[in-house]
């Protein structure tokens, strides 16, 4: 039932993919369009607020690593026309390959904001609108795959990390625009 009211949502990222799938209901909630569809991890980080997104991303960071037993997080998410909301999410990762690097977490988050949400805004936010303009990093940038000590400098040599690390993040930028610009 609180799934369905849409003030607790359930989260599955990928991070090799770089994908977040949120419960359809928990969008909807938040005034997302598309629901039903899976989001670039860097569309959901643009929306921490700046101040929560370090703190936020050290906690991801200590879990993935194993430091510790899970992720628990408090933060404000901007939403699509009500402002930050505060959150609060929490996840476990469930699935690593055999180098322990993690193919799967999944989680929870809880709206903890007392104002209403206010309804989806179909406002056009432009042609050259991406998260690389909002100053956002990807993902695999925050967690350290571009230094020479990551899992990924220990399969490819550092050009080829670099070249695919720009590789990645022209995905990331046209797969935004896509998601914005669907119907």
């Amino acid at each position: 039932m609180a799934v369905e009211q849409g003030a607790f949502g359930v989260w599955d990222l990928n991070p090799p993919l770089e994908l977040v799938h949120y419960s359809p209901r928990w969008k909807e909630h938040l005034g997302f369009p598309h629901p039903e569809q899976p989001d670039s991890t860097a569309f959901w980080r643009c929306r921490v607020h700046p101040e929560d997104l370090e703190p936020m991303m050290l906690s991801l960071r200590a879990h993935f690593d194993g430091f510790t037993d899970s992720y628990e997080q408090r933060f404000r998410l901007r939403s699509n026309g009500s402002g930050y909301r505060t959150v609060l999410s929490r996840g476990r990762v469930v699935a690593r390959d055999h180098r322990g690097n993690v193919q799967r977490m999944l989680g929870t988050m809880v709206d903890l904001t007392a104002r209403p949400v206010a309804p989806y805004d179909d406002r056009y936010l432009g042609e050259n609108f991406s998260p690389s303009a909002l100053g956002c990093t990807p993902f695999h940038a925050l967690l350290g795959a571009h230094d020479a000590t990551a899992p990924a400098a220990d399969l490819l040599p550092s050009d080829d990390v670099s070249q695919l690390l720009d590789l990645v993040a022209e995905i990331l930028d046209q797969s935004f625009r896509q998601v914005m610009a669907a119907p």
